[in-house]
């Protein structure tokens, strides 16, 4: 069975640094990552999609808002897959960083594009996040009910639910729900409010990077 490649790419104003890595790597579909903040920032960088879309074939342009990390990262969650490489070179550092971030996690390939003595390279990028409870990167079975809790807070409730209503959904012992409301809180990825006498799970913007594809 024949494997296809699918590149990744953030671009800014330089269709080159998308283009250069697409041939480079000889990528059969290429998703390429866009946007901007002002009207003069607009006419760059369509004119930049427009050249890709002249030198490659099967290429898809999604639109992100470039300052946003939470749009950027729910936008690329549905493009990444394990067949994908990630090339961070364009772009806005946002777009680069919620791509990088959402590869590390993936353990797909992570590339830039660079010129070295008049001549394109694609390098990887050597990036391994750590596997502690703590940052959460890798969830062991011990961890299921916390990814199951994460999940349900960000596909079933948008980000924001009272944990009354999380513990019926998950139907688990009070002290086993506590233990992953805790993993969660340490790991950064909710917090919790209190509203009235409610207490309310809220999860932060990191939280998206652990939707779809990585839990």
């Amino acid at each position: 069975l024949e494997i296809k490649m699918k590149l990744l790419s953030t671009l800014g104003w330089t269709a080159k640094v998308v283009v250069e890595a697409a041939k480079l790597l000889d990528a059969d579909e290429n998703i390429v990552f866009y946007g901007y903040v002002d009207d003069a920032e607009k006419d760059r960088v369509l004119a930049a999609l427009e050249d890709v879309k002249k030198e490659l074939k099967n290429v898809k342009a999604v639109q992100v808002d470039p300052m946003n990390f939470q749009d950027c990262i729910v936008k690329i969650d549905e493009h990444i897959d394990e067949e994908s490489v990630a090339n961070i070179t364009g772009g806005t550092k946002i777009m680069s960083f919620s791509l990088a971030l959402k590869a590390a996690l993936l353990d797909i390939p992570i590339v830039y594009v660079v010129t070295e003595n008049g001549k394109t390279k694609v390098k990887r990028v050597p990036v391994k996040l750590s596997s502690s409870k703590r940052n959460f990167f890798r969830m062991s079975g011990e961890d299921s009910t916390a990814k199951e809790m994460l999940k349900i807070l960000l596909n079933e409730y948008n980000g924001k639910a009272r944990l009354k209503e999380l513990k019926m959904r998950l139907n688990k012992k009070y002290s086993t729900l506590t233990d992953a409301k805790d993993r969660l809180l340490l790991a950064n990825l909710i917090r919790e409010e209190k509203v009235g006498r409610e207490k309310v799970i809220i999860a932060n913007n990191v939280a998206y990077l652990f939707g779809g594809n990585a839990l």
